[in-house]
C-alpha cells in the first residue's frame, strides 16, 4: 500500500505589479518563507484571468503591460504552516489566500516530517543579536537583559568576533550582583536599582565566561543541538566565516524546529530513543497542594534547578505551576529582604506574606497526555512559552514532568540520526 505524508498547501493569488514597499510582492513572500526555513516555494505567472474588478488580463503581445495574475504555491509541514501563515498573510496584502490539506507521495524520497532536517543554523537562529562589548560595565549588561527572554549575551571586541558569554549566573557569581536576572524583573523598579546599585563597578571582560562554545551559520541544526544538550547550554553564539558575531541559537528555537518537522507517528519512525513524553517524565515532581502558605511553596520551588513548583489539588490533579519569580511577586521584596536570600539559596528566611499557593498561579497549567509525541510537546512549549509540562493521566492527575533540557537531549540523537537518513537519500 503506497505511504502518504500529510501536508498543507498555501496558495496566494495576487497581480505581477502587486509591491510591499518597492519589493515585488511575489518577492517580498518568497523571502520571508525562506528566511523562516519554509520547507519550498513556487511563484507561477498566469496567462490569463480576472479578479475583483472584473478585468481580464491577459498575456498577449498587445496587453504585455496590463498586470498579469500570480500565483505563489507553498507545501509543507501543518506545524511550520500554523507557524508561518499569519505572517504571510500580511504581506499578501488584499490577495486571495486558500489554504488545503493534501498527502504527498515523495518529496525526493523523503517523509514530509524529514523535510527540513537539513536546516542549517543560519536557518532558524535570531539575528539581529543582542550583545555587550568587553569594555562595557556589568551594568550594561544588566540593563540589556533585565526584561528579556533570555539571561544570556554574547561579549564580542572591537570588530564584532565573539570573545564570551555574559549570563546571570556570571553576573552573581563574578560580579556581585545580589538576584538572578529572573527575579530582578519581577521587583518593581526602585527595589531593583537598589539591587544592581549595589553591584561592584566592573568590566564585563571581568566576569564573562572567556573562549565560548559557538557555533557557525553553515552549522546543521543537528550538530548544534548535539553541542547545546551535551554542554547543556541554553544559548549558542553563531558567527560568521570571520568570526564575527551573526545571530543567536536558543533551545527555543531548535525545539520550535523539532515541533514542525520532527516525526509525530512512534509507529512510523525510524530513530532511536524516545519518542514520547512517558519516556522522558521525571516522576519526582517539587510539588505542594493548593493550600499551601509560602513557606512551604518556596521549599519546594529552591527544591530542583527549575526554580518552580507544581500546585495540585487533593486529587492530585495540577493546578498550575508557581515560580520563584511568582513568590517573590506575592510579597514586598524592601520590607521582607530575607526571601530574596531563601530564593537564591544562600541566607534568608521564609516569606511572611499569607498568600496560598493556588493563587500565585498566573495562568492556566500546560498540561499533555503522556503518549504525547516529543514533536507535539516541543510545539506546545514553544508556542505557550513555557519551560515545564506536566505530564497528566486521563482524570488530570499529575504523572511527572518534562522540560525543554529533557526535549533537547532526546532530540538531539534523533535529529542527527534523521539528517544522516536524509544525507543517504541524497547521494542516493
Amino acid at each position: 500500500m503506497e505511504s502518504y505524508s500529510r501536508g498543507v498547501r498555501v496558495q496566494v493569488y495576487f497581480g505581477e505589479t502587486d509591491h510591499v514597499g518597492k519589493t515585488p510582492r511575489y518577492q517580498a513572500m518568497l523571502e520571508y518563507l525562506r528566511r523562516e526555513g519554509a520547507a519550498g516555494a513556487t511563484v507561477a505567472r498566469g496567462v490569463a484571468g480576472f479578479g475583483a474588478n472584473s478585468r481580464i488580463h491577459t498575456a498577449a503581445i498587445l496587453r504585455l503591460s496590463l498586470d498579469l495574475p500570480m500565483v505563489l504555491t507553498w507545501v509543507d509541514a501543518p506545524g511550520r504552516v500554523e507557524r508561518l501563515l499569519p505572517g504571510l498573510q500580511a504581506i499578501a496584502g488584499s490577495g486571495i489566500v486558500t489554504v488545503e490539506e493534501i498527502r504527498i507521495a515523495a518529496y525526493g524520497g523523503r517523509r514530509l516530517e524529514q523535510l527540513r532536517f537539513d536546516l542549517q543554523v543560519q536557518d532558524v537562529m535570531v539575528r539581529p543579536a543582542i550583545s555587550v562589548r568587553g569594555d562595557e560595565t556589568t551594568r550594561t549588561a544588566v540593563d540589556r537583559l533585565i526584561g528579556q527572554q533570555f539571561r544570556a549575551l554574547p561579549v564580542v571586541d572591537a570588530e564584532g568576533r565573539v570573545v564570551g558569554v555574559v549570563s546571570s549566573g556570571d553576573l552573581v557569581e563574578r560580579g556581585g550582583l545580589g538576584a538572578r536576572l529572573e527575579l530582578l524583573s519581577a521587583m518593581t523598579e526602585p527595589v531593583r536599582e537598589s539591587f544592581i546599585d549595589r553591584m561592584p563597578e566592573r568590566a564585563v571582560r571581568e566576569v564573562m565566561t572567556p573562549s565560548p562554545a559557538t557555533v557557525r551559520v553553515t552549522d546543521s541544526v543537528a550538530m548544534a543541538t548535539h553541542v547545546m544538550a551535551d554542554r547543556r547550554i541554553k544559548r549558542l553564539p553563531v558567527v560568521d566565516p570571520d568570526g564575527r558575531l551573526a545571530g543567536v541559537l536558543s533551545r527555543s528555537d531548535v525545539l520550535r524546529a523539532v515541533g514542525e518537522t520532527f516525526p509525530r507517528d512512534p509507529a512510523v519512525t525510524d530513530h532511536p530513543g524516545a519518542q514520547t513524553v512517558a519516556e522522558l517524565m521525571r516522576g519526582e515532581v517539587p510539588k505542594v497542594r493548593a493550600d499551601a502558605g509560602l513557606a512551604e511553596l518556596l521549599d519546594a520551588v529552591v527544591s530542583t534547578r527549575l526554580n518552580r513548583a507544581v500546585v495540585v489539588d487533593e486529587r492530585d490533579r495540577v493546578v498550575g505551576v508557581v515560580t520563584d519569580a511568582d513568590v517573590l511577586r506575592s510579597v514586598d521584596p524592601a520590607a521582607d529582604a530575607g526571601v530574596v536570600g531563601a530564593l537564591m539559596r544562600t541566607v534568608g528566611r521564609p516569606p511572611s506574606g499569607t498568600a496560598r499557593a493556588a493563587s500565585l498561579v498566573s495562568r492556566p497549567p500546560r498540561t499533555v497526555p503522556p503518549h504525547t509525541p516529543i514533536a507535539d510537546a516541543a510545539r506546545i512549549m514553544t508556542g505557550s512559552r513555557t519551560k515545564v509540562l506536566c505530564v497528566v493521566d486521563d482524570e488530570d492527575r499529575l504523572l511527572g514532568i518534562v522540560d525543554r533540557a529533557d526535549l533537547l537531549h532526546a532530540a538531539g540523537d534523533a535529529l542527527r540520526q534523521l539528517a544522516a537518513t536524509g544525507a543517504e537519500v541524497d547521494d542516493d
